[in-house]
């Protein structure tokens, strides 16, 4: 989280629509943090985007590019990308690939086994400020993987300060 992923999905689409392509971005319906038709960055850039519950509704549209942001939170099955993939379709897709108990986090695991190129985006640890927060941590107590919140709920951190919450060692 506060990465840049959102940021990152923008300027593609943003770049691909340069390139003359048929472009359309994704985000799951169940996050309305922000905005419930666009994508927004933490920098108020934004662009519109098609509400979906499950990775399959997207065979249903009709592009050269597909952008996903927060496909952590998408039901079903990966392989809805890759029968559009075998027709030359190309997709960029942002999440988080861990839970704040540190395991796979929705499909996120699925989908980076089989992708052509990753790109491992960190944060700045909010408790020590290191450059490099890979972890979400829940400020609150919750049940399950999923609970859509922001900045009030979660904050990144680096993995000693993750454990030192997580032990009780440090109190935010």
């Amino acid at each position: 989280m506060r990465c840049g992923k959102t940021q990152k999905i923008i300027d593609e689409a943003n770049r691909q629509k340069i390139a003359g392509k048929k472009v359309l971005v994704f985000k799951p319906l169940m996050d309305n943090r922000f905005s419930d038709n666009h994508l927004i960055d933490r920098n108020g850039n934004e662009i519109s985007a098609v509400n979906i519950e499950n990775i399959d509704e997207i065979k249903k549209f009709d592009a050269d590019v597909y952008l996903i942001d927060e496909f952590q939170f998408l039901q079903g099955d990966i392989k809805a990308i890759q029968e559009l993939e075998s027709k030359g379709k190309k997709f960029f897709i942002a999440g988080l690939n861990l839970t704040t108990e540190k395991k796979p986090f929705g499909k996120m695991g699925d989908i980076l086994c089989c992708a052509d190129n990753i790109q491992m985006m960190t944060s700045i640890c909010e408790v020590c400020k290191s450059e490099n927060a890979t972890y979400s941590y829940c400020k609150i107590e919750k049940t399950g993987d999923i609970l859509v919140g922001g900045d009030d709920i979660y904050i990144p951190v680096c993995n000693q300060c993750y454990n030192k919450l997580v032990s009780g060692e440090i109190k935010l």
